[in-house]
């Protein structure tokens, strides 16, 4: 019996030759000597030795391109092709080769691969984070009023579902707290002219907050006048969103958020439309505004109760409720989260009073303020 360990004697294969430089190919053998350890080509019509590749280069693949057999090639040259077609050379040539199967990664492939994947990932947050934004902002100026009210429309009907499921009902109705909230508003923007009338709704849930949607439309949130000691609170908090809506900043959060889903779609898979709307709901009703969006609709909200002679003083004790109740974010993370610190948000708008806190007429009676307290009730 021979020894496994024996190296065995030269032999031949028959094989056709793709130099990978030509169309054509070439009928040779394939001579492997395991003692010298080398595959050698040999042109089988002129007897010219074309190739000589070390058996610890060759490898093996099934290429579909190159009918039936195996093809074989040497590491690191990639042109070059050797297809045989017996399965019994194929064996043969895989005893000598003791790295036929191995799969070798070129040298500096992972560094090409982190560099081109690197490189992708930062051309995608440049367009989510810099050119996306910036686009948003220019396609909310061609967008008519008209236009913007029904994106608005379909949005705040998404808005409803999601909020309404918590308990059944969605917005409430009440002809006398929907009176004292129309009210409150017309006194806040009877100095001010919007580009479409507001269409301010409460919806019942216990979350405490108030969202703009495009179009003119606010949503009060029921948790929020239940959180409130006064109509002034309230007063203030709306104002914000009055600013929101001045500014357009629904509109263009719609457009960002269209886009960047659009984006992620090309990416990831199709992005139903159901499903879109239902990412820009979520992200009006968590106020993902940017800082600066947050901070001019504060100034805006500033300027609106001092035009309505009122004072910034609910404002400020409402930032504190909800410093309290939420926390704040204070170092660091002050310049991650969307919204500015809600302490220096207090401290600006005791900043901006400009009358005494009991020096002015309240923006709605007490039995006014009662009939917005209970509308949902």
């Amino acid at each position: 019996m021979a020894d496994p360990t024996t190296p065995l004697p030269a032999f031949a294969v028959s094989a056709r030759y793709f130099d990978g430089q030509s169309a054509g190919a070439r009928v040779v053998r394939g001579v492997a000597e395991q003692m010298k350890g080398r595959l050698q080509i040999v042109d089988e019509e002129s007897g010219r030795l074309l190739e000589e590749w070390p058996l610890v280069e060759l490898r093996m693949i099934r290429d579909p391109g190159f009918g039936d057999g195996i093809v074989f090639f040497r590491e690191g040259h990639d042109e070059a092709r050797l297809n045989v077609a017996s399965a019994q050379d194929a064996a043969a040539l895989e005893a000598v080769a003791p790295n036929l199967r191995k799969v070798s990664v070129a040298k500096g492939t992972t560094r090409k691969v982190l560099f081109w994947t690197g490189g992708a990932v930062a051309a995608l947050l440049l367009i989510l984070f810099v050119i996306l934004p910036t686009l948003s902002d220019t396609l909310a100026g061609l967008i008519s009023p008209e236009q913007e009210e029904t994106i608005g429309t379909t949005v705040v009907a998404q808005m409803e579902g999601m909020l309404g499921s918590h308990n059944g009902s969605g917005f409430c109705t009440s002809d006398a707290g929907q009176a004292a909230l129309d009210k409150m508003a017309e006194r806040l923007t009877g100095h001010i002219e919007l580009p479409y009338p507001l269409k301010l709704k409460v919806i019942r849930h216990p979350m405490v907050n108030a969202f703009a949607a495009p179009g003119g439309h606010i949503v009060i949130v029921s948790g929020l006048l239940d959180k409130a000691d006064s109509p002034e609170e309230v007063a203030g908090v709306l104002a914000h969103e009055i600013g929101h809506v001045y500014n357009r900043d629904p509109l263009r959060i719609t457009l960002r958020t269209a886009g960047s889903a659009g984006i992620l779609s090309m990416i990831l898979g199709d992005f139903a439309g159901g499903a879109l709307v239902l990412v820009i709901s979520q992200q009006l009703m968590q106020a993902s505004f940017s800082r600066e969006a947050e901070a001019g609709a504060d100034v805006f909200a500033f300027e609106a109760l001092r035009e309505a002679e009122l004072p910034t003083e609910g404002i400020a004790r409402f930032f504190e409720k909800l410093r309290d109740r939420y926390g704040d974010s204070e170092g660091a993370m002050e310049y991650l989260a969307s919204h500015p610190n809600l302490a220096s948000r207090a401290i600006a708008a005791r900043a901006a009073e400009s009358r005494g806190k009991d020096d002015f007429e309240p923006v709605l009676s007490a039995a006014e303020w009662d009939a917005l307290k209970v509308i949902c009730k």
